[in-house]
């Protein structure tokens, strides 16, 4: 999950920032979520991808060292 964050927090500030500016442009409000959801995942679908890369990659980690023997990393 923490290896997502950073990827998850900027898709975040997309669809705000582009929410805000279609609200600030005079938009009705829900139309401007409506837009805005659209217009991030397009915008931002190369970091999905990065995302679920990160997350697969840390899961795979994660594994190898239970398959070895190795206690978790502390996660606290």
């Amino acid at each position: 999950m923490r290896v997502q964050l950073p990827y998850f927090l900027i898709r975040l500030a997309v669809l705000v920032i582009l929410t805000v500016v279609l609200i600030a442009v005079g938009v009705a409000p829900l139309l401007s979520v409506l837009i805005g959801f659209a217009a991030a995942g397009l915008l931002t679908w190369p970091l999905g991808r990065m995302q679920r890369r990160a997350a697969q990659r840390s899961a795979e980690r994660a594994r190898a060292e239970d398959s070895i023997g190795n206690p978790p990393a502390s996660r606290g």
